[in-house]
């Protein structure tokens, strides 16, 4: 202000205002007239060392002394202690305006002493924020304000105290609460030990208990949530301490300490705290120099070192007010004397003046009503809210109780938010406290909580534990348990019990179980049966090698079913382990049908084989090891494919939601199905599976054709094709019934395992139990093996040879020596169509066809046979070389008879 106008002070007078009144103008002219401030500061000792009394006597000595002796003194800046009641007589004596910092209203009494001004605002105002937002609030619920209590606790001794505390009781009870005040002496000595009320812990608590009384045994709390006043000082600790121990949970809280150092130095109790204040740093008041209050106060710190409160800027607004007043009252004077009006005779003028002024200053508003008490805006009201909801950058406030006022740390979750004056303001306030407010659908009042946690009306709620709910928003310290038969899938904070139908194939593996039972026993059983009849020429004939792969086939094909039983998972179970399972059945299904079928397609290769080097009248020996080369190249091109599908998109086990409905209270009945799937195209993996096993049974039927004339002991063709026509009707019949049932796991489950079961069981009966039966039958009486196998010789017509049918042997025997010579006789006829169409005995008598020998390599050629019959009589030496002779018509007609001899074992095979 003094450097104002080149260093003269801010301008007064209507020349230098220009007729304004607001602002501090700069002088333009001659004649201007400008005024300069002196302060003068007295410090009348330290209160602590000499006590209040000496104190506030040597206080008004000084201050009075000060005012004699400068004799242009005209304005006292108020102390801001507890002795500005010295203030008083000071200024009523020497007759000087004094700009008091006092808030409670008692302080001022213009009847008596009318140069007392209060540029504080009311601290009656500082709870009324509050209450207003509780009338408010239940305005909102529709509930009438006689359901809310009210209860506040103060001291009597303190005139900022009882009156702020008195005036939320009067309030409270002028808009019909419930009210219930609670006034004690902090000084006094109520039970007599000898200990002040105030530094008395039982005393104390013992207030408490009116202020909120303990919970009953069960614990809920006795009447409504109530909302707390206390004007407290250093009792606020045992206080709150004692409302937890009784489970309290107000509905708001409004102490006095909460703008104090108390509240910055127990960040853990504040939350959701409110309180009042003369200041607060959002407030956006300004002036001439400083856009803000909280730009004083980082001034005051960068230019002194002094991090000041809401004291500092209301010290600093004091002179820019005065500064504004004269300007006021000289602003129609050309010429003012300032020294004359600011005399004895004039200064009444001045002080009336103070009763109409409305001054702008950084501290807000200021002006005074008929009590000379600042009415220029309401105080400010606070609330201890999370970061998050409060806009300013910084948390704490201002400090009454004459403290630095120090924020709390950023890091820290609560700061000091501004709720009142509402355009002020930097957030809202929150009404009723976390703590009363009744808890989430899906949890609980802790007690427990209530009484440990420090945080008095933070919330007390808690997720209900796993197994038990909560269905709507309540008061309840406990949770309601699921009813038998529901649960909440372990998971704690349920809304709801849960009946979750699975769809679970419940018991049924066990029927998958048995039926791999049966299909292994059956599969070891014609394993069995082969290796007892290896050497039955049904048995040979058919290849025991691969008879014994198609019965390892079928076992690893029926194992599918046991992974299959166990590709599936509950809710909440190992969904892992289900989808390893998912992936391995189709394996072991897939390997077991290849390796059975791929070793029918060898043995019908090389049954094939052997035929056609009969009919040709070749002998060549065709290995199994041979066609082992076809059973290991099916099997690696299914494995190639069962790997590149487990590789690239391997079936998962995936569970769905299909529908819901509600069972009765929280209860919530979940229709879920759970399946194996791929990502993909899962018929990417398995199209290629079925092509290689389709075309297996083409091949397979295709060779089997080929070899159909084989004596019906022997052929296969009609039973594989018998067998396939009953898989593709198990396919036929299975496939719609699974895309009906397809969300039923049961039934799927059925169709699946019996499909497997009844193809490799009924492949199996369809291959083995007509070689069981025909082998227990045995030959037919006088047929020999070769002669069951109805196998054909055939002679090229390009080489224009006739065929023959070899149609019986006789043998005559002089002895049982290797030299004995036997004569064996046969009937041959040319034959076009390779039938027997006769035979004949020698008269030696008829062998049976068990005892014949087998020819394996015979070459007859006839160069003109016109349907007469040939006998020729063979002759056995001891060497094996065959002598003949012709019997009979034309015996030149035979070129060559050529045969090797032995005799086999009954029932042995013949290789032709």
């Amino acid at each position: 202000l003094n450097s104002s106008n080149a260093g003269r002070g801010f301008g007064i007078g209507y020349r230098s205002a220009g007729g304004v009144s607001s602002g501090l103008a700069l002088g333009r002219e001659e004649g201007d007239r400008s005024v300069k401030f002196r302060l003068v500061s007295i410090v009348g000792g330290n209160p602590a060392n000499v006590g209040n009394d000496v104190f506030t006597e040597v206080h008004v000595f000084l201050l009075d002394s000060a005012i004699r002796q400068i004799g242009n003194a005209a304005f006292i800046l108020g102390s801001c202690s507890f002795a500005s009641s010295a203030d008083k007589p000071v200024a009523l004596e020497n007759r000087k305006v004094v700009l008091s910092q006092v808030g409670p209203p008692g302080f001022y009494d213009p009847a008596s002493n009318p140069y007392v001004f209060g540029i504080h605002v009311n601290s009656d105002t500082y709870p009324l924020p509050a209450l207003s937002a509780l009338t408010f609030r239940l305005q909102a619920e529709g509930r009438a304000t006689s359901t809310q209590q009210v209860r506040a606790l103060y001291r009597d001794r303190s005139e900022f105290f009882k009156s702020t505390c008195e005036s939320a009781v009067n309030a409270a009870r002028q808009r019909g609460f419930d009210v219930t005040a609670i006034e004690y002496n902090p000084d006094g000595d109520d039970d007599g030990d000898g200990v002040p009320n105030s530094q008395d812990d039982e005393h104390v608590r013992a207030l408490a208990d009116r202020l909120c009384p303990p919970s009953d045994g069960d614990g809920t709390a006795r009447g409504t949530h109530p909302a707390i006043f206390a004007c407290v000082n250093q009792e606020v600790d045992v206080v709150i301490g004692r409302l937890r121990e009784n489970g309290c949970r107000p509905v708001s809280a409004w102490f006095t300490t909460a703008t104090w150092g108390w509240a910055t130095a127990n960040p853990e109790t504040i939350p959701y705290f409110q309180g009042g204040g003369q200041w607060h740093e959002n407030f956006k008041y300004g002036d001439e120099f400083f856009e803000t209050g909280q730009a004083v106060l980082d001034y005051g710190l960068e230019e002194y070192g002094y991090l000041g409160n809401y004291d500092h800027v209301v010290s600093y607004a004091m002179p820019m007010f005065l500064a504004k007043l004269l300007q006021s009252y000289f602003r129609v004077q050309d010429s003012p004397d300032v020294a004359a009006s600011l005399g004895d005779g004039n200064y009444e003028i001045i002080r009336r003046h103070l009763m109409n002024i409305n001054v702008d200053t950084i501290f807000g508003p200021v002006s005074f009503n008929e009590y000379q008490r600042n009415i220029g805006r309401g105080a400010a009201g606070t609330q201890w809210i999370p970061a998050s909801s409060v806009s300013s950058s910084s948390g704490g406030g201002e400090n009454e109780d004459g403290g630095e006022g120090e924020t709390m740390d950023e890091a820290t979750v609560f700061k000091q938010g501004c709720v009142s004056p509402l355009d002020q303001a930097n957030t809202a306030i929150v009404i009723p406290s976390p703590s009363s407010s009744d808890c989430d659908a899906g949890s609980y009042v802790n007690r427990l909580s209530i009484e440990s946690e420090p945080a008095l009306l933070a919330t007390k709620c808690a997720a209900c534990p796993a197994d038990t709910f909560m269905s709507v928003p309540s008061s309840e310290v406990q949770c309601a348990a699921c009813p038998e038969g529901s649960s909440t899938t372990d998971e704690s904070g349920s809304t709801r019990c849960v009946t979750v139908e699975q769809n679970l194939i419940g018991g049924l593996e066990y029927m998958g179980y048995v039926l791999v039972a049966i299909s292994w026993s059956m599969s070891l059983g014609y394993l069995a049966w082969v290796m007892l009849n290896r050497k039955n020429s049904v048995v040979k004939i058919s290849q025991p090698e691969f008879l014994v792969m198609m019965c390892v086939g079928a076992m690893i094909s029926s194992s599918a079913i046991i992974p299959w039983s166990n590709a599936q998972a509950s809710v909440g179970g190992d969904v892992d382990a289900a989808s390893r399972n998912c992936m391995t059945w189709p394996w072991l299904y897939s390997i077991g049908w290849t390796l059975m079928f791929s070793s029918l397609t060898a043995k019908s290769v090389r049954l094939n084989k052997v035929a056609t080097n009969s009919m040709n009248m070749q002998r060549k020996t065709v290995n199994a090891k041979d066609m082992y080369f076809i059973v290991v190249i099916v099997l690696l091109l299914d494995i190639a494919i069962l790997t590149a599908w487990t590789v690239v998109d391997p079936l998962q086990w995936t569970r769905s939601v299909v529908g819901t409905s509600v069972a009765e209270a929280g209860v919530v009945t979940i229709d879920s199905f759970g399946k194996c799937g791929s990502s993909g195209n899962m018929f990417a993996f398995l199209g290629p599976i079925i092509a290689v096993h389709v075309t297996l049974i083409a091949v397979t039927l295709g060779l089997l054709w080929k070899v159909r004339n084989i004596g019906d002991r022997y052929q296969e063709f009609k039973y594989v094709a018998i067998a396939s026509v009953y898989i593709c009707e198990l396919l036929l019949l299975g496939v719609p019934i699974l895309v009906a049932v397809q969300d039923s796991a049961p039934a799927r489950y059925i169709v699946i395992t019996g499909v497997i079961f009844l193809s490799d069981t009924g492949v199996m009966a369809f291959i083995f139990l007509p070689k069981i039966k025909y082998a227990k039958e045995g030959l037919p009486e006088g047929m020999s093996v070769v002669e069951s196998m109805n196998l054909p010789s055939t002679v090229s017509q390009q080489q224009r040879r006739k065929s023959y049918g070899i149609s019986r042997f006789s043998r005559a025997s002089t002895g049982s020596d290797p030299g004995t010579e036997r004569r064996t006789s046969a009937d041959l006829s040319p034959s076009n169509n390779s039938k027997v169409i006769s035979s004949e005995a020698s008269n030696e008598g008829n062998l049976d066809v068990s005892q014949v020998p087998e020819m394996e390599e015979r070459q007859l050629s006839q160069s003109s046979a016109s349907g007469r019959r040939v006998t020729f009589e063979m002759s056995e030496s001891s060497d094996g070389d065959i002598s003949r002779s012709a019997l009979g018509e034309n015996p030149g007609d035979v070129e060559a008879v050529k045969a090797k001899v032995e005799t086999v074992p009954k029932d042995e095979q013949v290789d032709v």
